[in-house]
């Protein structure tokens, strides 16, 4: 195989990667997701645990210090959500759509209650925004897999670029969006 040609099927594969989330989901809007939410919180990851339910299925709850409730009324100081996917004794599961948490960061989530009264991330991963502060300004800005700047080793960076999806999001026009649309 001659090295144009190797290239050339290396690229198109790696495109696939990057595009197969965006065949599986429809990107939603902050006025759809503020829409369908049944609450909207601020704050910072505080904890995970992986379960597995009764029938098998491995899932994550994510427990969230709350910084502020951007709609609807949860209580406590502590924010518990639910979602697909985990680790569990050795054993992985997961979906490209499944929201991804990680202890310490801080987020914007969208969720609705499910029939146990668990908080569901709407969306999959679109209920989930990173707030990250960049080093030049120091403004805190906001991104998920659809809205906002796509991280550096992004893979669905040239996607949203092709889309028009790539503007700077800021933490504070998030939040008039939200109330906004809550209204």
């Amino acid at each position: 195989m001659k090295a144009g040609n190797f290239i050339t099927i290396f690229c198109a594969w790696l495109a696939s990667l990057s595009l197969g989330q965006a065949a599986t989901q429809l990107p939603l809007t902050i006025e759809t997701l503020a829409g369908k939410a049944e609450a909207v919180v601020h704050g910072k990851v505080k904890g995970m645990t992986c379960k597995r339910d009764a029938t098998g299925r491995i899932f994550t709850e994510v427990q969230l210090k709350l910084t502020e409730t951007l709609k609807g009324k949860p209580s406590g100081e502590v924010f518990r959500l639910v979602h697909g996917g985990g680790i569990l004794g050795g054993k992985r599961s997961r979906s490209v759509a499944d929201p991804k948490f990680k202890i310490g960061e801080e987020v914007v989530v969208f969720v609705v209650f499910n029939s146990r009264g668990e908080a569901i991330p709407v969306g999959m991963n679109q209920g989930r925004f990173e707030v990250f502060r960049p080093v030049a300004s120091g403004e805190a800005m906001v991104r998920n897999p659809f809205h906002g700047l796509a991280k550096r080793n992004d893979g669905r960076a040239v996607f949203k670029r092709a889309l028009g999806q790539a503007q700077p999001l800021t933490l504070s026009e998030l939040k008039r969006r939200i109330r906004r649309a809550a209204k």
